[in-house]
């Protein structure tokens, strides 16, 4: 486990790619002119925070298994000053799209009372700061916070599953943490990985059970790779180097433009989802003689851990560890299908047959798994739990793929198509299996890969906002072009080129969050 702390720079070429570091910096320099003449003072520092395309492995995070994004170039910027008096608790935070944006002015209370009001059901932007903010004192224990006067800008693009609210509770919680670090004794600054762990429990403040890949990549991700992100037993970051190809890969996001906000639909979509992989968990284990924790709580990653120790799994010798996962996993499968493949459960079941499968009362069941609103007639457990476990293993071929192909001499042509594929199998699994695409990602997906794309899927939580498409480098261009000539010509004629360039893009991986110290 890394110890590293948030990198101060002095320097932002190193966050990003040279076709869009000259934009970037005048981006960063307005930041800083409307700070001056908002607050009438310059900001001590700015902190960085990106967001992330995760390019396999939706939506299995929170059931426990590891997933393979990257940070994006595209980011939350948040300028501050910090009250030097000590008398002024004073938080100010406005955003220079303020048209839209409304500020946010407050003086926190005591922490018993939570610092900060958060009200999950208003969904004002705001509440995505606060989140942060709250996170760092309580994890930190600060009883009198110093004053911040905030403006902050943003690039990700929201709504479009590319985690622009998880990229402004990071950057919350690392623009708090730099402007209370002199309440800290010495030696006791979070490092970035603890810095992770509270993003992570920050985001549920504003009522999203998030599984932590957002928080964590946001936080951690190291340039030019895409990050293995493992959360059970403990929350593991391995960089992961994409292999040498010419061309080069290239991956080009594409906005549906149907906006997708988790905190809106979660209960529905996002929270739901969660609440049936947890109880498909709860039943397997029980199916499988897998004691059940004393918490009563456990997920899919744990089960399958569980089910292959009691079982006495012995590999074969001279197998891989990615050998030996995807035959896990494959197995997984097989025991998905015997258990929830029957006509009572395949199609779904009410609360009170998911009830009766766990062994819970229903007032037991809601107290250990619903803690957050949803509302369903029907919890699909048999289509859930086999996309968690099938996903998981594209996630490890895929990476096995990246790590093994320039020792096995593969050429382009072979490791795109391999990558490519296992994107297409996500997509279908998303669509047929998780039911979190929509009509317009089918649209766009199929589109790419008419167009090119070796692979394209739909990244982040779904039901509309982006897809990532595989594509050769020397390609994206044309690529680009066509699906602007024909989705969103023919969908949204209105946008000028100025704005499609905002939405359909490729992103070099960029790196983690920092805080930019300087002039």
């Amino acid at each position: 486990m890394t110890q590293a702390t948030i990198p101060v720079i002095d320097d932002i070429s190193i966050l990003y790619s040279e076709p869009k570091l000259a934009g970037a910096r005048a981006r960063w320099a307005r930041l800083a002119h409307d700070f001056e003449q908002l607050y009438g003072r310059v900001p001590d520092f700015i902190a960085r925070s990106p967001g992330r395309v995760n390019l396999i492995g939706e939506h299995i995070d929170y059931a426990g298994f590891g997933v393979l994004p990257m940070a994006i170039e595209d980011d939350c910027l948040i300028a501050v000053a910090v009250d030097t008096t000590g008398t002024d608790p004073t938080v100010k935070v406005s955003n220079t799209n303020s048209a839209k944006y409304p500020p946010l002015k407050f003086i926190p209370k005591s922490a018993d009372q939570g610092y900060v009001d958060i009200d999950p059901q208003a969904h004002v932007w705001t509440n995505y700061f606060a989140a942060g903010y709250r996170g760092v004192l309580e994890d930190l224990q600060i009883v009198k916070p110093k004053g911040m006067l905030c403006l902050m800008s943003g690039t990700v693009p929201a709504g479009a599953g590319l985690s622009s609210s998880s990229a402004f509770v990071c950057c919350s919680v690392n623009a708090t943490l730099k402007a209370q670090e002199s309440l800290l004794p010495t030696g006791k600054t979070p490092t970035a990985h603890e810095l992770a762990i509270i993003s992570i429990r920050s985001e549920r403040y504003v009522g999203t059970m998030g599984g932590g890949m957002d928080q964590a990549c946001s936080i951690l991700a190291k340039p030019n790779s895409a990050c293995f992100i493992e959360f059970h037993p403990v929350l593991k970051v391995t960089p992961v180097a994409f292999p040498t190809t010419i061309p080069s890969i290239a991956f080009v996001i594409a906005d549906t433009l149907v906006t997708s906000d988790k905190a809106v639909t979660a209960p529905v979509r996002y929270n739901l989802r969660v609440v049936e992989t947890r109880g498909a968990a709860r039943i397997l284990a029980l199916a499988l003689g897998i004691p059940i924790p004393e918490s009563g709580k456990l997920h899919l990653k744990q089960v399958l851990d569980a089910h292959f120790e009691k079982i006495g799994y012995t590999p074969a010798a001279g197998k891989t560890e990615a050998e030996i996962d995807i035959e896990k996993l494959t197995e997984m499968v097989q025991v998905v299908e015997r258990v929830f493949g029957t006509d009572e459960i395949k199609d779904g079941v009410s609360f009170e047959k998911l009830c009766e499968l766990s062994q819970l009362s229903g007032a037991e069941f809601t107290r250990l798994y619903i803690q957050q609103p949803i509302r369903a007639e029907r919890f699909h457990l048999y289509r859930r739990a086999k996309h968690v476990f099938g996903e998981e293993k594209r996630v490890v071929e895929f990476r096995d793929i990246c790590e093994k192909a320039e020792a096995k001499k593969q050429t382009a042509e072979t490791v795109f198509s391999l990558l490519g594929g296992l994107m297409d199998a996500s997509q279908s699994s998303c669509h047929e299996l998780f039911d979190c695409s929509c009509d317009q990602l089918e649209e766009l997906t199929k589109l790419a890969r008419q167009s090119g794309a070796y692979g394209s899927r739909l990244t982040g939580a779904g039901w509309g906002g982006a897809s990532v498409s595989l594509v050769p480098e020397d390609k994206v261009p044309g690529f680009i072009a066509r699906l602007k000539k024909e989705y969103y010509n023919r969908h949204h004629p209105e946008l000028s080129e100025e704005e499609l360039e905002n939405v359909i893009f490729a992103s070099a991986p960029s790196s983690g969050a920092a805080t930019f110290v300087g002039r």
